[in-house]
């Protein structure tokens, strides 16, 4: 009996320590934690800050992992695919580009709006498809922008003067190495 308690509490800690051991990122003079992981279709982390949860965020980071995509050619099939899901889902595509990054590494990069007038709020998503060391990976900043007197005007504001600073980060964000990501779920 006593091993068998011994045993739930070395579970316990490190399910509690999986959950913690991914280290903050930094952005836009915030601190992101890890907020979820989950494995629904591919490993995905969530990251939030403050006091939020992946349930009531305003700022979100996201990481992918895409072991479906190996080759350039593989990851513009996945960015295309991700720009229909955005507009099947009544996302507005606000720019879908090819980019390279200092290396001359190709990634495709897009921003798509989700407008959503019974909560006088966008929500505005920042993605890069890139191809990491191993395969794919997506990497989003979702910011969710509102103002219950003129949440349009604010949302455009929102772009105008933020797309530049976060397009910047995208492009040169240092990924932790996904496979020391925890891979619990919570």
């Amino acid at each position: 009996m006593q091993q068998i308690l011994i045993v739930i509490v070395l579970v316990v800690i490190l399910i509690a320590c999986s959950r913690t051991s991914s280290a903050p990122i930094s952005f836009l003079s915030r601190t992101y934690r890890l907020g979820s992981f989950n494995r629904k279709q591919n490993a995905t982390w969530e990251y939030v800050t403050g006091g939020e949860t992946v349930e009531n965020w305003t700022t979100l980071l996201t990481i992918v992992d895409r072991p479906d995509a190996n080759t350039p050619p593989e990851l513009d099939r996945l960015a295309e695919g991700i720009v229909s899901t955005y507009k099947s889902h009544g996302g507005q595509i606000l720019l879908a580009k090819t980019m390279r990054d200092k290396s001359g590494a190709p990634f495709n990069y897009l921003i798509a709006a989700f407008e959503e007038p019974a909560k006088q709020r966008f929500e505005v998503n920042f993605v890069k498809i890139a191809l990491g060391k191993k395969n794919a990976y997506i990497l989003l900043y979702d910011a969710r922008v509102g103002d219950p007197q003129d949440y349009k005007t604010k949302g455009k504001d929102f772009l105008d003067e933020h797309s530049a600073e976060i397009g910047h980060f995208l492009e040169n964000a240092d990924l932790p190495d996904l496979s020391t990501l925890p891979r619990a779920e919570f």
